[in-house]
């Protein structure tokens, strides 16, 4: 029987190229699970133009997922729903961080991710909305995330939708796929586990 899910084999190959790397962040002490997501290297941009790799992040519980800023019909519900998910879990200060990654790094841009995280009215000390440095980054963190994802010729960009929840040091604690402007219950219950 062969043990490896496609999550493994996508770390396995990516762990050379994760240890050459920026070190742990020092927000998360010890070393890393051994499923940990943040063995995967992905230098990011942020909406204010700041670089970071996402591993920065660790150290909390940190809710993930990937989105396009043009989107019209999946992203605008994900984001609602991601907004109604911290009120209704209501974080201590610091305790919980979202974020969401372009799947269109070549299209959003800083400035345009800001615009659209002031819109949503997103509370900018939790969200964090970034691009990844290139589109083989983009790649890499949509299959550690099992996000799939293709453009279309229209400009728009087919994909799934999945909202993750990371633990400290990076281990996929839960997930949710509901497209629903309102919070997943059983979501929401996994996300307040995480912060005790």
């Amino acid at each position: 029987m062969n043990t490896f899910n496609p999550l493994r084999r996508l770390l396995l190959r990516t762990s050379a190229l994760a240890a050459s790397m920026i070190a742990v962040p020092l927000a998360y002490a010890g070393p890393l699970p051994a499923e940990s997501l943040y063995r995967l290297s992905v230098p990011l941009k942020d909406s204010q133009g700041r670089q970071f790799d996402w591993r920065a992040l660790a150290g909390r519980p940190l809710l993930v997922t990937m989105f396009y800023g043009d989107c019209n019909a999946a992203c605008p519900i994900i984001i609602e729903n991601l907004r109604r998910t911290v009120d209704q879990v209501k974080p201590a200060p610091g305790r919980l961080a979202v974020l969401m990654v372009s799947l269109d790094p070549l299209y959003d841009t800083p400035d345009s991710l800001a615009q659209l995280a002031s819109s949503h009215k997103l509370d900018p000390a939790i969200f964090r909305l970034a691009l990844a440095a290139s589109e083989t980054h983009t790649r890499a963190m949509a299959g550690a995330l099992q996000i799939k994802y293709r453009a279309v010729t229209n400009g728009e960009i087919n994909h799934t939708t999945r909202v993750c929840l990371l633990d400290a040091g990076g281990k996929l604690l839960a997930s949710s796929t509901q497209l629903s402007p309102l919070p997943d219950p059983a979501f929401v219950a996994q996300i307040r586990l995480a912060l005790k």
